[in-house]
């Protein structure tokens, strides 16, 4: 008979640990995708706005906006993800990737473009290189590199954001050093007018046209 009650109270146990767990889906370049969440997660509400909320549950997309952005950005913690917005296609009805920029109340850039990042080096090395050069610039203020028209600001994440065409950028890195250099696998071809490098989380983004 005890053991009849201890299997029930750790069946029961079992369940209610999981009780909070959700799965929902989110569509990433055309691809539906299923993810699991704690919905009982303070970090999930701090990122989930009314209006998400009020409107969550439709269509393909059934992900709170902020686990598509988790799944996206495995390796960066919530604050330091906090530099990025993502991109969603209403043609498709689908996520197209992410880019630093501002927020809109579903997490979704306030100013779409064409640009996206991906991650192109998690060395702490060159990370802590860039943060380093940007040293000056706190609190959002800009701050003007050695290569002219490249400028470096700081996010509250902690990130250090270059912007300035590609080229300029690929001078800025070379100053920095060899390491950072290496973070573009090939700074010859950064002939884009707009470009920018993000470090954070002891990675280096790059996002581009």
């Amino acid at each position: 008979m005890k053991q009849y009650f201890a299997l029930t109270f750790l069946v029961l146990f079992s369940l209610n640990s999981y009780a909070d767990i959700e799965e929902c889906t989110t569509k990433i370049d055309g691809e539906l995708k299923t993810l699991s969440f704690d919905n009982d997660e303070s970090e999930l509400y701090d990122n989930y706005s009314f209006r998400e909320i009020f409107f969550a549950g439709w269509g393909e997309n059934t992900c709170p906006a902020f686990i598509t952005l988790r799944h996206l950005t495995p390796d960066l913690t919530d604050e330091e993800r906090s530099v990025f917005c993502l991109q969603f296609d209403e043609a498709s009805d689908s996520y197209t990737g992410y880019v630093n920029g501002t927020r809109d109340a579903y997490l979704n850039c306030s100013v779409p473009s064409k640009t996206f990042c991906e991650r192109v080096n998690d060395s702490k090395d060159a990370a802590l290189a860039i943060v380093g050069f940007g040293a000056g610039a706190s609190g959002g203020a800009t701050l003007v590199s050695s290569a002219a028209g490249v400028t470096a600001v700081t996010h509250s994440s902690g990130a250090v954001i270059l912007t300035g065409a590609g080229g300029y950028i690929a001078g800025t890195l070379s100053t920095i050093g060899a390491g950072a250099l290496a973070v573009l696998t090939a700074p010859a071809t950064l002939t884009t007018a707009a470009v920018s490098v993000v470090a954070v989380g002891g990675s280096v983004y790059y996002c581009k046209e």
